[in-house]
Formats: C-alpha cells, sequence, structure tokens
C-alpha cells in the first residue's frame, strides 16, 4: 500500500510540478574555434508574477580558456531612460566576471516591460587555446547569486550554468532533466509496487 501511495505522489509530481524560478545560461553548450568569440545570455525564468528589479551575481569561468571580452546588459527590460532608470555596471578579474543592476521604475512598470523569459545580460569571450571552460554561478546569496524581485526582496533561485568548447575540447553529454529523472524513478518503482501488492 505504501508503494502504491509512493507512485501516487509521483505522478502527482510530473502532472503537478512546483514552479521555482530558474537563473539560467544559454545555450548550456558550445563548441568553438580557437580565436573565436562567444557569448552566453544570463535568463531568468519562472517567475510567476515576480519581476526582475536588480541583481549581484559572479559568473566562474576557466580563464586559461576564455578571456572575457565585455557585457551587454538587456536595459530595455529594467529602464525607460538607461541614463535615469538604472544603475549597472560589471567588471572581470582573472576567472570571475562581477554584475550588478539596480533598476529605479516601479514593479509595476517592471511587470510591462518583461516577458518571460527575462534576459539580465549577454557576456562575451575570446576563446584563447584547446580545452573546456565551465561557466557556472558563484554561489554566495548576498553577493554572488543574488537576484531582487517584487519590493526589491530575493528571490529564492536555482542556477544552471554552462559549458564551452574550445577546438579539440569537448563538453559532456546533458545531464537529464529533473522530470526525466523522475520518469526513471517512477519505472523503476512499479515491478517493485507489483511484487508488494502480491504479499
Amino acid at each position: 500500500m505504501r508503494m502504491l501511495l509512493l507512485c501516487g505522489l509521483l505522478a502527482l509530481t510530473l502532472m503537478f510540478p512546483v514552479k521555482a524560478a530558474v537563473i539560467y545560461l544559454s545555450p548550456a553548450q558550445q563548441q568553438v574555434a580557437v580565436s573565436d568569440s562567444v557569448a552566453v545570455d544570463v535568463f531568468v525564468t519562472g517567475l510567476a508574477g515576480e519581476v526582475v528589479s536588480g541583481w549581484d551575481l559572479n559568473l566562474l569561468f576557466d580563464d586559461s580558456i576564455l578571456q572575457f571580452s565585455d557585457v551587454f546588459f538587456d536595459l530595455a527590460n529594467f529602464a525607460d531612460d538607461p541614463m535615469l532608470d538604472v544603475l549597472y555596471d560589471s567588471s572581470a578579474v582573472g576567472g570571475n566576471i562581477n554584475s550588478f543592476l539596480v533598476s529605479f521604475l516601479s514593479d509595476a512598470d517592471l511587470l510591462l516591460k518583461q516577458t518571460e523569459p527575462v534576459r539580465l545580460m549577454s557576456i562575451s569571450f575570446l576563446a584563447l587555446t584547446d580545452g573546456i571552460s565551465l561557466i557556472n554561478f558563484g554561489t554566495d546569496p548576498d553577493y554572488e547569486l543574488n537576484v531582487t524581485g517584487l519590493d526589491g526582496l530575493s528571490l529564492q533561485l536555482a542556477a544552471r550554468g554552462a559549458c564551452i568548447g574550445v577546438g579539440q575540447g569537448q563538453c559532456g553529454t546533458d545531464i537529464p532533466a529533473p522530470s526525466t529523472l523522475w520518469l526513471l524513478g517512477l519505472a523503476l518503482l512499479l515491478p517493485l509496487q507489483r511484487r508488494f501488492a502480491l504479499r
């Protein structure tokens, strides 16, 4: 009986997944040649009525493989007048890119401007040599992975990074999505449920 209940709960989780905001890099994987330029975009999705009103983010990468070039802030999502409505900046030291932005628009104005996924910025690199570089968010919730929403309150976020393969370097295969793992778990539990139901 317990197994049947567990299978039922797993099925409900698949049918009605819990929505969580996700900050992610796109594309998740890229392959480029040495000396090519390459860019990743930073997006937030799963806001469910929230907005992005600002952030303080760190991105970490392998600076022996990639050289930071530039950050382009997608100000159309955060300002009517970039000279008055927003404060933003970025800096890079070694394999660490710090960026922050604060929008002075009201939450109501931001809700009108933003559609999901909300693009925060685009970051460009120069590919230096053969190899791979993972690009990941820092973990400190105050200064490395802090995105604010309504009323300037920090959002609870899941973070997904990216991989760039340069020249002979090849990124690995994708990690299965959580829904795929739940389906696999459910498939493995069904034979056990039948076995225990017969006793």
